[in-house]
């Protein structure tokens, strides 16, 4: 467990499972977290799990079998549903849509679907978990750092043009510990808290973006009117629910100037 928080947890209850804390000094975010924690292990596989995700008795064996059934499968994301309400799916899977300029959520917020589960969906993005076999992590150097919270989709793309398969299965299931919907903002939880992952995630979408269209014309200037998507909706989630509002806003526009400068 790669730990930067400034809480201490209480690991009794997992003395069993020989758990290895790495506890960080400072704060380093996701994806250099996730580059210490699996560069760290010797297995050969790795399940990346993020602290607000929890699991149950189809987390760990329906996945782990889908990724040894062939040497290609290069990582493998459970279907994510709300913990409080496992009846409600959280996401499915989340493949491109039309133009690459954002994802669809694959079931987000509807019932548990039958025809959806149990079944290999198309993904181009690692949300919350995802088990990533060590070769493939290898072959592409892992995590990109410079991508300091969202680096799942750069990482599913990276290994799909090195040859590895990327799916979502979801005959396997993981818990995500959020905000169900119905309150207002419940959609920027995690942000409203937390003023430095709002920078973070702003500007890593613009550096996506950049990736993704390369050398396409006027990719700057629809990654900026697309952007608004997100940041206008949660930035009054933010006024209605942060209690840093002031450091939330500022951080909203840091990060959208951040990301428009360096994709540029």
């Amino acid at each position: 467990m790669v730990d930067d928080s400034e809480i201490k947890p209480d690991l009794h209850e997992f003395q069993d499972l020989r758990l290895q804390h790495v506890k960080l000094d400072s704060r380093v975010f996701i994806s250099r977290a996730k580059n210490i924690g699996w560069r760290r292990a010797r297995s050969e596989f790795i399940y990346f799990i993020d602290d607000d995700n929890v699991i149950g008795e189809r987390t760990l064996a329906p996945i782990l079998g889908v990724v040894r059934g062939s040497t290609r499968m290069g990582a493998v994301m459970p279907a994510t549903l709300y913990k409080s309400r496992p009846d409600l799916v959280w996401v499915y899977a989340t493949p491109f849509l039309d133009r690459r300029l954002g994802l669809n959520l694959v079931g987000r917020n509807f019932p548990r679907d039958p025809s959806l589960e149990n079944s290999l969906l198309k993904t181009d993005a690692l949300p919350n978990a995802s088990l990533i076999r060590r070769k493939a992590l290898e072959d592409v150097n892992g995590f990109d750092e410079r991508l300091v919270v969202n680096s799942s989709l750069d990482l599913a793309q990276r290994l799909k043009a090195r040859g590895w398969q990327v799916e979502a299965y979801t005959g396997a299931l993981v818990y995500h510990d959020v905000e169900v919907p119905g309150r207002v903002g419940w959609w920027a939880a995690h942000g409203s808290v937390d003023p430095q992952r709002v920078r973070y995630e702003s500007r890593d979408w613009f550096l996506i973006m950049k990736r993704l269209h390369r050398g396409e014309r006027l990719v700057k200037l629809r990654s900026m009117v697309e952007s608004l998507r997100f940041v206008l909706p949660n930035s009054l989630a933010y006024v209605l629910r942060g209690k840093s509002r002031a450091g939330l806003i500022k951080s909203v526009l840091i990060g959208y100037l951040e990301g428009v400068t360096l994709s540029g």
